[in-house]
């Protein structure tokens, strides 16, 4: 099961070449808010920016163009909280594929709505992890339809690892990312690549402190489950790490932070009111790190991960004003 980062280098350079049609590199900028907020340089990756407004959208479209004839043959299944969901629905509308997507009954209705939209075809199951995975493996298995998975296979994670490519050309002197964590695949792809091509750079992981699961799996030296308690970001909850990204997060990946509620929001805010972007809770986790200072950057350039803006209206208004 266990990558080498070099592996994981050259599987996102293909990545990269496969997706080089459908998607651009997102936009890397420089935030005088933030910057000025703590005394260094800040910079926003914008993933918000992809066509479902998550980099969901790359290993979902890395997943099903390396096996496409086989994707088109079987359709394929999946198991997401939402962005997952809409990329495999966007990627799936893209390639002439059929798909299953199951989600719990508690998801977000305005991911489960989008994912609809873009022609995913939403299996719900009950609000267990247990229970989504048991439902994906029921479909694979009377359907036949290949699994892509949401964060723990080669193909995601190397999708992922297409955004650290973008980084280490997109600043020429090291960095230190800041990443939303979840099962992993995301911090694993980009930790892979970075500290691959550019050693004196730094990687850093945070979760919100109701599913510390990848946290915890790394004090431990070995993956833990957890029971996800509720969380604004209801992007991050994975109850065990992946274990082809928790072997690359405990050998790559510098820290790992914790942020609470009332720090997300914080990140929410700030960047809806001082950057104006949207940003939906877990993609502002690397945001309420920083804020809360809980980074250390080692002096050097600080990158948020902006992963994600899949949010309502009303919802951003109501953190925004403070009522919840």
């Amino acid at each position: 099961m266990t990558q080498t980062a070099q592996t994981v280098v050259d599987q996102a350079r293909r990545a990269r070449e496969r997706l080089a049609s459908y998607l651009q590199p997102t936009p890397l900028v420089l935030s005088e808010p933030l910057s000025s907020r703590t005394q260094g340089r800040v910079w926003l990756k914008l993933e918000t920016q992809q066509p479902t407004n998550s980099f969901k959208v790359r290993p979902a479209l890395n997943g099903m163009l390396r096996h496409l004839d086989e994707a088109r043959r079987r359709g394929v299944v999946t198991s997401s909280s939402g962005n997952y969901a809409q990329a495999v629905a966007y990627a799936a509308r893209a390639l002439d594929v059929n798909a299953q997507i199951v989600m719990m009954r508690k998801s977000s209705p305005l991911k489960v709505e989008r994912t609809r939209q873009l022609g995913g075809e939403v299996v719900f199951c009950e609000n267990t992890f247990q229970d989504r995975w048991k439902t994906v493996f029921r479909i694979q298995d009377e359907t036949g339809r290949l699994l892509l998975h949401p964060f723990d296979s080669e193909e995601t994670i190397a999708g992922d690892g297409t955004i650290g490519l973008e980084l280490v050309e997109q600043i020429e002197s090291d960095f230190c990312a800041v990443v939303p964590v979840s099962g992993g695949g995301l911090i694993a792809g980009i930790a892979a690549v970075v500290k691959t091509l550019r050693p004196g750079c730094r990687v850093i992981g945070v979760q919100p402190t109701a599913n510390p699961s990848m946290a915890l799996s790394v004090e431990e030296g070995k993956r833990v489950t957890v029971t996800p308690g509720p969380t604004l970001a209801d992007a991050l909850t994975v109850a065990t790490p992946g274990e082809r990204t928790f072997e690359i997060v405990r050998r790559r990946v510098d820290q790992m932070v914790r942020v609470e509620e009332a720090e997300i929001i914080e990140g929410v805010r700030t960047l809806a009111e001082e950057q104006k972007l949207v940003v939906e809770p877990g993609g502002a986790v690397g945001a309420a790190a920083l804020l809360s200072n809980k980074i250390d950057s080692g002096n050097l350039d600080v990158v948020l991960i902006l992963s994600g803006g899949n949010i309502l209206p009303s919802k951003l208004a109501e953190l925004l004003s403070g009522d919840r």
